[in-house]
């Protein structure tokens, strides 16, 4: 069992929903690589539509198989040996593979325009790629659910299944009425317990959980690595605009600023407020030269 301190919601996984957890995260890491290895690789080649060819979807292609293997390598660990690489992706990853789809209407497009000297000028080629590495990524990650069908078909009872689309609403209905102030404060320990249990994977529950009612033990950012998110870029965020805020309305007292700057970056947990104490004192440095 595995348990987080949620500001009093205490949020906890069994050793099923762990090794799910487990599972969603290695294709959850290595959806974010290879969507970012698609991305490289067009930049340095894809200047234009025109330029847009079958050896793109090979490329692709061959990140979505590592990404099959990765899931053969799992039911195997399960002891799921009689799906090897081709029953896995014909029976159970195809439902979840669009690239292929989007690429070829791409491609359909790119030919569908009659002069080809003004195909260049015509489309702008970082929407597309955006597109195709969204598509990727989806397809990349979403084999993890193919990996838990099989399981689940095979009898195994050590991992629990994904979140089903009912959970996934009834976590945004409570998510949404928590932060409409329709929930009085003496059950939101509870209800937040809930929003998290029902759908953990909504990374902007634990943002705005931070923001409202802080992070200081750490234990939404834990939790968040735990679940292959980092929060720490959202904590930093949040810091950059408390400096502004604090430039814009602190009548230029630094010592009041620095306080309430060290503060703030206690309650929502930021380890590193040294460099923002070190950004507002060249702030107010500056401006008083």
């Amino acid at each position: 069992m595995i348990v987080f301190d949620i500001n009093g919601a205490m949020v906890k996984f069994d050793e099923q929903r762990d090794n799910y957890n487990t599972i969603r995260k290695i294709f959850l890491e290595y959806a974010q690589e290879a969507s970012e290895e698609f991305k490289n690789y067009c930049s340095e080649n894809l200047t234009t539509l025109r330029r847009l060819n079958e050896k793109y979807l090979a490329f692709a292609d061959r990140l979505i198989n590592d990404a099959v293997k990765k899931g053969v390598e799992i039911l195997v660990s399960y002891n799921v040996i009689v799906v090897d690489f081709n029953i896995f992706k014909d029976k159970y990853c195809e439902k979840y593979l669009d690239f292929k789809l989007i690429f070829n209407n791409a491609l359909k497009e790119k030919n569908s325009i009659k002069d080809k000297r003004n195909v260049s000028r015509l489309f702008d080629i970082k929407p597309l790629v955006d597109k195709l590495c969204r598509s990727l990524y989806k397809d990349c990650f979403n084999i993890h659910m193919a990996v838990i069908d099989a399981l689940l078909e095979f009898g195994v009872k050590d991992v629990e299944s994904y979140i089903d689309a009912e959970s996934i609403k009834q976590s945004n209905a409570l998510f949404n009425n928590y932060k409409d102030g329709f929930i009085s404060k003496p059950d939101s320990a509870k209800i937040v317990q809930k929003i998290i249990m029902s759908n953990p994977y909504r990374k902007d529950i634990y943002e705005y959980l931070v923001k409202e009612d802080g992070d200081f033990g750490h234990e939404i950012e834990r939790l968040t690595q735990y679940l292959g998110y980092d929060i720490s870029p959202y904590k930093e965020y949040l810091m950059d605009m408390y400096v502004q805020e604090l430039v814009d309305n602190d009548g230029r007292n630094l010592d009041i600023s620095k306080e309430k700057l060290q503060k703030y970056a206690k309650y929502i947990g930021c380890d590193n407020s040294l460099l923002y104490l070190t950004r507002i004192d060249a702030i107010y440095t500056f401006e008083n030269v």
